[in-house]
This record gives C-alpha cells, structure tokens and sequence, in this order.
C-alpha cells in the first residue's frame, strides 16, 4: 500500500481513537459527577422523605398517638419529645430537599419539579386544607429545614456539603432562648403544628390530618420516583399510603396556562409565558413586576418566543423559586 495512505489511515485511526478516548474520559468524569452528587445530597433526601412518609403514615394510621398520649403525660414548655421528633422529620426533610434542588442532579427534572409544586401546594393551601398545623409557608420551610441539615466546613472541589443534626441538638435549639431560630420556633406555624400533636390522642382528632394524609401519599410518589431513577431502595417493602378521607383532590383545580416552566439552572429559569406575544402593555408590566421580585438579578424577555428568562440569586433553591415565580405570575395577571 501507498506510504502517504498508509500515513493517512494511521492518522485518522489517531485521531478516532483520541476522539473516543477523550469522549469515554468525558462519560466517565460526568458518571463520578453524578455518583458525588448521589451520595452529597440525593441519598440524604430520600432517606428524610422516606422517615417522614413512614412517620406520617404512622401518626394517621396506626395507634401512635395513643401511646404518646400515654408516655408523655406531663406538661412542657414548648412541646413534647414527640411532637419535636416529629418537627425534627419535617426539618430535616425540608432541609435536604432545598439542598438536594439547589446542587443535586435533579434540579431540571420535570417529574421531581412536579411534585415538589403539588408538595408545597398542600403545605400552603387554605382552601382545601382548614386549620394552621402543618401549614409552612416556603419561608418557613427553607427556614425551619436549615435549623437540621447545616453546611460543612470541609466542601468538596465542586459541591458543598452538608450534615443533619441529630434529634437532641435539634431539642437544645429550640429551648435556648438566644438561638437565631428562636422567633421561627415561637411562629404561628410551628406552634400550632406541635400543639396539635400533643393534644390529640387519637389520629381523627389530629387537626390537619387531611393536609398530612395527602402529603404522605405524595411523598411516597416522590420516594417511589426517586428510587427508581437511583436503582435501589431505601425502604423495605412496598410502601404504605395513608387514607385520604375527603374529597380533596391531591391536584389543585385545574388553571389556566399562564406561565410554565421550559428550563431550570441554578440561578436562571426560562418560562413560557402566552400572554406577552400579542400583549404588549402586559409584557412591560410583567417585566417591571418581575424585576422587583426579591432575589431577581435582571429579567430578559422574548416576545417572539414568549418566553421570560428570570436569573436569580443562586443560593435560593431552584425548583422551589421557579414555583413561586410560577405563582407570582399567576396572581399578577389575575390581577392585571
């Protein structure tokens, strides 16, 4: 064979062999990426959702009101060890969902996004849900999950990490009276919640326990998702679901499309948002609102491909703040 092919055909041979090389190096780097990320956030996160659902199942479910009714008999300052167990699952659930939205590899994804939405919806509805207990607004629940899950001093080269407090440090907490969580553990929410954990004694009598019988079963969606898309469990059997009793539906009532979500980054999402294609006094008030919303950096709009791209401040939690812009929209158009 010809010298100059043969040099040619080794030098292509080189250069697909660097190009897979370098796209295996890529795949591999990617895959250790994602494997950190599991074992920083996403596995922190389902084992909290999958204490809480059990928990929650247990207080609606089985006798386990009863018998805190019959071992904590006395009367506490604040609440009893067993109301502030059961905070101490909502804390450190809330705490590792905000962290695992913020830096873990779900962040984008459309399914966990769904049901983080129909999560917070069922914390924060008044209309379906009656009574306080149980009713954290997102401010609340960002505040209340940093009190169990803190950041670390050691990070690694690319995520930070993060460590839940054990139970009894989270008890010293809310009895010093000098901690900077002193006022969120005195609020309405909270105050409420672990009243209603104490003075019933019996799970028909549990205010808010339509609100916590849909959000167990939603939490289970979320763990059985999770699980899946991990390869592995961590629960043993197949999940258990409370009763929902009433008519509440476990989606809000169906609303007009407004504004929906196209991509999430940390630090900037992009909505599709109908109305400022063929509307052009609402696309600037809309911008104009947008830009005064805490935490937003600058607003970038397209009305052509009615489209707002939103950049934010990168601390707040991704999947979290996208539905609240969602929301605020929605409240800025009906009232437009």
């Amino acid at each position: 064979m010809d010298p100059a092919i043969l040099s040619i055909l080794s030098a292509l041979a080189a250069g697909v062999w660097a190009v897979w090389t370098w796209s295996d190096e890529q795949n591999k780097e990617r895959q250790a990426k994602r494997d950190q990320e599991a074992a920083l956030y996403v596995n922190a996160l389902m084992l909290a959702i999958s204490q809480l659902q059990s928990k929650l199942y247990s207080l609606l479910e089985e006798d386990e009101l009863a018998f805190y009714k019959k071992e904590y008999r006395d009367q506490y300052e604040f609440a009893s060890p067993a109301a502030i167990q059961i905070l101490h699952y909502f804390a450190n659930y809330f705490g590792w969902a905000f962290v695992s939205y913020r830096y873990g590899p779900y962040t984008g994804d459309a399914r966990v996004i769904e049901l983080t939405r129909r999560i917070g919806y069922t914390f924060e509805d008044r209309s379906e849900f009656s009574g306080d207990a149980f009713r954290f607004s997102l401010d609340e629940r960002a505040s209340l999950g940093s009190t169990a899950v803190r950041r670390m001093g050691g990070e690694t080269p690319v995520r930070p990490v993060f460590e839940s407090i054990p139970l009894y440090q989270f008890e010293d907490e809310i009895n010093d009276r000098q901690s900077k969580y002193a006022r969120l553990f005195q609020s309405k929410a909270i105050q409420s919640t672990v009243a209603a954990i104490d003075n019933a004694d019996q799970s028909e009598s549990l205010e808010g326990h339509e609100r916590l019988a849909v959000l167990q079963n939603i939490l289970v969606d979320l763990l059985e998702y999770l699980e899946g898309k991990e390869g592995f469990r961590v629960s043993i059997g197949k999940q258990k679901r409370a009763r929902i009793k009433g008519v509440h539906s476990i989606e809000p009532s169906p609303q007009p499309t407004i504004a929906r979500i196209i991509h999430l980054t940390p630090g900037r999402i992009r909505m599709g948002v109908p109305r400022i294609k063929t509307d052009e006094d609402y696309a600037n008030r809309l911008q104009s609102f947008l830009a005064s919303v805490e935490n937003v950096k600058s607003i970038r709009m397209s009305t052509d491909a009615a489209s707002v791209t939103v950049y934010f401040n990168q601390d707040i939690p991704t999947a979290e703040f996208a539905q609240t812009l969602v929301k605020t929209i929605a409240g800025e158009s009906a009232a437009a």
